[in-house]
């Protein structure tokens, strides 16, 4: 305990890490609060032509990971720079979906989602998805989408690192490994097509104003 205490008086900064403890309160206060008939469902036309297909469960949960290692990583390395970065580009990919969440509750149809009694097929894969349903019944906060805005934003951050993925070919992996959460959100039918495009336009936003934010700073700094 001491040593965590001594680590955060070296590093303040680190504090800000608290604020994941406060998104899941929220997250979970929006989700459980609902009243089914002041939710706004989101849905497309195209929604009903994308299969369901449990194996994008897998890049799905790799989210989870990924936030914790992009978050974690440059604190171990002690760079400020790139943790403060991380933290701030990530937070504000979640905060404008939970705000909008907030102000305009949202979710999909249980319709959206398979029958896996007709499906025909059972295996380990479909036991995960059965998880991500169980915890996330009934969908909500869906628009826009808090994993497709934050992959992005990763990726993003990703792209400015000089810590993490340093080579191209990891850059670009990093990319595909992007867009295959983005997919998989509509895949394993927890969003609309409709939340992805959101999502996508949230951290583009995000990651705009962290660029010019930073670039104002380093300016400034420079003038000094």
């Amino acid at each position: 305990m001491k040593l965590i205490k001594d680590y955060i008086k070296a590093h303040k900064y680190s504090v800000i890490l608290l604020y994941w403890i406060f998104h899941s309160v929220w997250y979970e206060l929006l989700r459980i609060g609902y009243l089914d008939d002041n939710v706004l469902l989101i849905e497309s036309p195209l929604d009903a032509d994308i299969p369901f297909c449990e194996w994008f469960i897998i890049p799905y949960c790799t989210w989870y990971f990924c936030i914790a290692a992009i978050v974690v990583y440059p604190l171990f390395k002690s760079d400020r720079r790139e943790f403060l970065r991380s933290n701030l580009v990530l937070m504000g990919a979640m905060l404008i979906p939970m705000f909008i969440c907030t102000f305009v509750p949202n979710g999909i149809d249980m319709a959206l989602r398979p029958d896996f009694e007709t499906l025909g097929r059972d295996n380990i894969l479909i036991d995960m998805v059965k998880i991500i349903y169980n915890a996330d019944t009934p969908p909500r906060n869906v628009m826009p989408s808090m994993h497709v805005s934050v992959s992005f934003a990763m990726f993003f951050v990703i792209l400015q690192s000089k810590t993490m993925c340093k080579r191209v070919y990891a850059k670009i992996l990093s990319g595909i490994w992007c867009v295959m959460i983005a997919a998989s959100t509509v895949f394993i039918k927890q969003h609309s097509i409709l939340d992805v495009y959101a999502g996508i336009a949230v951290a583009v936003v995000v990651a705009l104003i962290g660029y010019i934010g930073e670039r104002i700073y380093d300016k400034r700094k420079a003038q000094k």
